[in-house]
């Protein structure tokens, strides 16, 4: 089986989770920049690894930390509510430390959506 994955390109490879000085640097950025009720939250998590297209953020944000509830919300409407929310909450991060692609988890209660919001430039 393993000989198959490796002639066929089958075996993607794993991007680990990077702990070097920029990737702090990142931690430390989106811990000051991101709005408190999502960076005190249980539920809060980022993880940095570095691949290809360089650093990459993946953060997990609670979207009921604030006190909002998304009990009225079908779930087809979750997408564009992630959309719009991820866009604003990205609007407060300029200029990071290292050039970054972040990424949201967005956890609304019942439904989870991730947004790609792209490349932030660093200073």
């Amino acid at each position: 089986m393993g000989l198959f994955s490796n002639l066929f390109g089958g075996g993607a490879k794993k991007v680990e989770e990077v702990n070097d000085a920029n990737a702090q640097a990142l931690k430390q950025f989106f811990k000051e920049k991101l709005p408190s009720e999502f960076t005190n939250s249980a539920k809060y998590t980022i993880s940095i690894t570095r691949g290809d297209k360089g650093y990459e953020a993946r953060i997990n944000m609670d979207m009921g930390a604030d006190g909002s509830s998304y009990d009225g919300f079908a779930k087809e409407n979750f997408e564009e509510l992630a959309d719009w929310e991820s866009e604003r909450v990205f609007d407060l991060l300029p200029e990071p430390p290292v050039t970054v692609i972040v990424i949201f988890d967005m956890d609304f209660g019942k439904a989870k959506v991730t947004m790609n919001r792209g490349r932030l430039l660093a200073k």
